[in-house]
């Protein structure tokens, strides 16, 4: 076949077009795994410039960083100092803080102080790494639940003062990690990434999709983490689950977890574990508190009235339970998931 035949002169065609194509640049995957806010971060991005990547990852890091430096009750920082202030007028702080706190007396009201941020007026007096193990004393515990309450707590967003009464102390523990993510992500964003997840030990967000496919999220039994009780594919969301098996104890043959209720000052017993899906990670994260106390009848209800919000329970039974909308929404889950909605 000569060079000018059809054949040839169509080849020839399709190699001017190859050519004058713009070729798609090749994502390049980074990732930091680092200690923070009492667990594990792992931040893992795409971008196709490398050196931008890098500076972006850095970047995210030290932005959870500053949330820890500003809202951690382990050792100084302007909440301890607030906590810290005598008597009960009005204590200004920075106004990120200020904000945090708002959101989280939001969440209380919501809750019905199923999630209370001044838990840690009693919650201080657990020691969950001591050895051996010890109970506070029942008499402590219930001293300091005098002193609790949401309600107790004034918020002047537009001074950012914060007001409360002597001897009552804010924690931010059950809603700062979640916010920590959503700062981390918001700065990888900052920097035009627009594939990322960012995790802080079960505190999760998602964005865009790892590479062609969407991100997957795999959720285990809290008494038997071999065992997948559902995978989520997810973009542009959140995924957060708490449970009795973060950080515990056992005592004469009882469990005793981090994460208490704030109605009797003991560890809650309303699940195993609770996963929330939200678009936003600090809400998500006081909400899977929430429902750790509430149990899955009660914390559905709440969860049900929110929107773009679901929720997947172990009961105490270690039975599943998923909200209508996150069942519906699983494409691979285990037999065991059941909907509460008939």
């Amino acid at each position: 076949m000569g060079p000018h035949a059809p054949g040839g002169a169509e080849s020839a065609q399709q190699q001017l077009e190859t050519a004058a194509a713009p070729r798609e640049l090749k994502l390049l995957v980074r990732e930091r795994k680092l200690a923070v806010m009492g667990t594990e971060l792992e931040i893992t991005a795409l971008h196709a410039d490398a050196e931008l990547l890098d500076r972006a990852l850095d970047a995210a890091v030290l932005e959870i960083q500053r949330v820890e430096d500003l809202m951690t009750d382990w050792r100084a920082s302007p909440l301890t100092t607030l906590n810290q202030v005598p008597g009960d007028g009005p204590h200004t702080v920075p106004a990120e803080l200020a904000i945090l706190i708002d959101r989280s007396l939001a969440v209380a009201e919501l809750s019905g102080g199923a999630f209370d941020p001044t838990f840690r007026t009693f919650g201080r007096l657990w020691d969950f790494k001591a050895q051996p193990p010890r109970l506070p004393e029942p008499a402590a515990i219930e001293t300091a639940l005098a002193k609790c309450g949401w309600q107790k707590v004034q918020v002047d967003l537009a001074s950012a003062q914060i007001t409360r009464p002597q001897g009552l102390e804010i924690g931010l523990g059950g809603i700062a990690k979640g916010y920590g993510v959503d700062r981390a992500m918001a700065v990888l964003m900052e920097y035009g990434i627009q594939n990322a997840v960012v995790n802080a030990g079960g505190d999760l967000k998602a964005l865009g999709r790892k590479q062609e496919e969407l991100w997957t999220i795999a959720i285990r039994h809290p008494r038997d983490r071999e065992r997948l009780i559902a995978l989520l594919p997810v973009s542009n969301t959140c995924v957060v689950t708490s449970g009795d098996y973060e950080r515990f104890f056992e005592y004469q043959g009882k469990r005793y977890h981090h994460i208490l209720d704030p109605r009797t000052g003991y560890p809650a017993e309303g699940c195993m574990s609770a996963t929330v899906v939200a678009p936003d990670a600090a809400i998500a994260d006081a909400l899977a508190t929430a429902m750790c106390v509430l149990g899955y009848e009660k914390g559905f209800k709440i969860i049900e009235s929110l929107p773009r919000i679901e929720a997947l329970v172990v009961d105490m039974q270690g039975q599943v339970h998923a909200t209508t909308g996150l069942l519906q929404s699983l494409p691979a889950s285990v037999e065991s998931v059941e909907s509460t909605q008939e």
